[in-house]
């Protein structure tokens, strides 16, 4: 017997995507801080 087919809103993102997707967030909100602090830097 096989399963009926879940409904998108059933179905989870392992935790381990979603802390993947948290990080690489993190990471690049801090490369956007780093690279506007550069562009400061370089104007004045």
């Amino acid at each position: 017997m096989t399963e009926p087919d879940r409904a998108p809103e059933d179905v989870k993102a392992p935790l381990s995507f979603k802390l993947m997707l948290a990080l690489t967030a993190l990471y690049l909100g801090w490369r956007l801080v780093q690279g506007v602090m550069w562009v400061i830097n370089r104007l004045s």
